[in-house]
């Protein structure tokens, strides 16, 4: 596992750590999502190189950690730190308000004296997996209006509200973060411990290969195991197979490009800079992790100008 020392180095650039390209290729991503959309995608283990602040405006939701889940109530929120594997689940009609946002929007891409105090334990300790916000709490129900407010500020059309939300990213982090992260005090077996190293080693490759042929022997040859114990590892670790985990990346990654692709790019050259050899699979399988063909994804998804008013996701 890299040291959050590697992340933050000044010299190297910030490497990718999200198991899926879940379109967060900026400082802050806001969105209102409900279970039942269609392109809900976080319900299979995943982890992200940004940290998850989840509000739960209606019905409750489960979130799995490596071995132990918790549940978060309407009303109450959590915050997922960065590079946790965890899956969310829910009731159809549960209705989040998400933020994710890069540690570097708070703290910089390089070490000072403000980020080991804020940041470093943390990320140093992989035992952390999460903290929690109880509505019930003066103190909390003051932070959950805070991921309430980031939300409104980015759907803002007022200058200077991008600035108000990282303020209120500020006020989350030092109320919160600081002195409330949970930690998961049930140790991992020996075989939990080494299937993580594995679908670690594995996943990391996947992210650097997937727009490449990858055979299974690729994946074992880097977990250093044979191909069926790669299988029962993912198996046991991620619930799917390793093909059924690439097709998934593959899937998010064209997901991705369409969402951002303001130059209407043939879809046969999308599903190749995937990894997708033919259309008509890439479309096949892109319909059953989404729910709906590639070509309408990008009609109700696509960030134009035009279209952006009428969605419920906001960046800067």
């Amino acid at each position: 596992m890299l040291h959050s020392v590697e992340y933050l180095s000044p010299i190297q650039p910030l490497p990718e750590y999200s198991d899926y390209p879940l379109s967060l290729l900026t400082p802050i991503l806001a969105r209102q999502i409900s279970l039942s959309d269609a392109d809900y995608m976080e319900n299979t283990p995943h982890k992200h190189s940004e940290f998850e602040l989840i509000y739960v405006r209606r019905g409750m939701i489960n979130i799995q950690f490596d071995n132990m889940s918790v549940n978060v109530c309407p009303g109450d929120a959590v915050c997922i730190i960065r590079g946790v594997t965890h899956s969310i689940e829910g009731d159809k009609d549960t209705e989040l308000e998400m933020v994710h946002f890069h540690h570097s929007v708070l703290f910089g891409s390089v070490i000072s004296t403000l980020t080991s105090r804020n940041l470093m334990s943390l990320l140093d300790n992989d035992r952390h997996t999460h903290f929690s916000f109880d509505h019930n709490s003066e103190d909390d129900e003051a932070l959950i209006k805070r991921i309430h407010d980031i939300y409104e500020y980015m759907r803002s059309e007022v200058a200077g509200s991008e600035l108000r939300a990282i303020g209120a990213l500020f006020d989350i982090w030092g109320l919160g973060i600081s002195h409330r992260t949970q930690v998961n005090d049930v140790p991992l077996t020996k075989q939990q411990a080494l299937d993580k190293w594995r679908i670690e080693r594995a996943t990391e490759y996947i992210a650097a290969h997937y727009s490449e042929d990858i055979l299974l022997s690729d994946i074992a040859y880097c977990c250093e195991v044979s191909e069926s114990e790669c299988c029962r590892t993912f198996k046991r670790a991620l619930h799917s197979s390793p093909i059924d985990y690439i097709n998934r990346y593959r899937v998010y990654a064209a997901a991705e490009m369409l969402t951002n692709d303001v130059h209407q790019t043939p879809m046969s050259d999308i599903a190749s800079s995937v990894g997708f050899n033919y259309a008509s699979y890439f479309n096949k399988t892109f319909k059953r992790y989404v729910g709906m063909t590639p070509m309408q994804y990008r009609k109700k998804f696509n960030k134009s100008d035009s279209i952006r008013k009428n969605q419920q996701e906001f960046r800067i």
